[in-house]
């Protein structure tokens, strides 16, 4: 195994409370947005001219719609307009881009369609009303953001209504005061009722565990590619991992490293929300570097 430094970093971890098209025009597209994502470049990019904006539907090999971004622009550099994330052929999020942000309401769906999330954003930031529900429709929390910082009141609920905690935050987005609560009505704190998973041993664990693990991949090592693959995954109630997806990766051959030896990680500590074990989204950094 040839010899190589990576450095791991821990990072947005988010409790879970993610037949061959064929070109239909004649221009030639080279945009980064799709030709060097190390997702995007695995689907089948369609373009259309719709009315003022340039759409590309993506298809996966079985010709699924994947996803449908709209630009401003013909080299397709600028976001604008509509907004879909299809996962199994249905509809899991969609919004308005503009000048390149996300603007406006943005809704995310569960598999059945029912609503999961509703966020506002102002050119990117988080910026009104938000509203996450349980998938029984059940309101999850809500509050509001102001500026990409949770402002005001801020309630969380259980799955059968009770209130779970009330927090109250600054106009800096710094949180002021909270009570928390159990199921039966009784104060709690914070940790009693939410906690991110953790990797059993510790973090100087998961770093062995990687060490003994990673090989770095042939290609890339004699090109000297380095550089960073940013993962997505979920840690499950039992301890293991499933759905692990790239974010960003320098190239393929990296990107699917990483994923192969994440997807083996078996010995995590699920998180915990409202009290309970759940299955936590977890993002995580992984560098590639070559000693010199």
């Amino acid at each position: 195994m040839k010899k190589f430094a990576f450095i791991l970093l821990l990072a947005g971890t988010k409790i879970a409370f993610c037949q061959n098209a064929k070109q239909d025009t004649t221009l030639v597209y080279s945009s980064p947005m799709y030709t060097k994502d190390p997702v995007r470049s695995r689907w089948i990019p369609v373009v259309k001219k719709t009315g003022e904006f340039y759409q590309v539907t993506f298809y996966d090999k079985k010709n699924v719609a994947q996803e449908l971004i709209s630009f401003e622009d013909s080299k397709l550099l600028v976001r604008k307009g509509e907004y879909i994330r299809y996962t199994a052929g249905k509809i899991s999020e969609k919004g308005m881009y503009d000048k390149g942000y996300k603007n406006g309401e943005w809704l995310t769906y569960i598999k059945d369609g029912s609503l999961k999330k509703s966020e506002n954003f102002f050119y990117g930031k988080l910026d009104g009303h938000f509203s996450e529900y349980w998938d029984s429709q059940q309101i999850k929390q809500q509050g509001s953001y102001e500026n990409g910082r949770k402002i005001g009141l801020w309630k969380l609920f259980y799955l059968d209504g009770k209130l779970a905690g009330e927090e109250n935050y600054d106009v800096y987005g710094k949180k002021e005061k909270s009570n928390y609560f159990h199921k039966n009505g009784e104060p709690a704190k914070y940790e009693d009722l939410f906690a991110p998973p953790s990797y059993e041993g510790g973090i100087n664990e998961f770093y062995r565990f990687l060490g003994t693990k990673i090989q770095y991949p042939r290609s890339s090592y004699s090109n000297r590619i380095e550089g960073t693959v940013t993962l997505r995954f979920t840690v499950k109630k039992d301890g293991s991992v499933e759905d692990v997806e790239i974010i960003s990766a320098p190239n393929g051959e990296l990107g699917d490293e990483a994923v192969r030896v994440l997807s083996m990680s078996r010995n995590w500590i699920p998180g915990k929300m409202f009290g309970e074990e759940v299955n936590v989204k977890y993002n995580i950094p992984i560098k590639f570097s070559l000693k010199r």
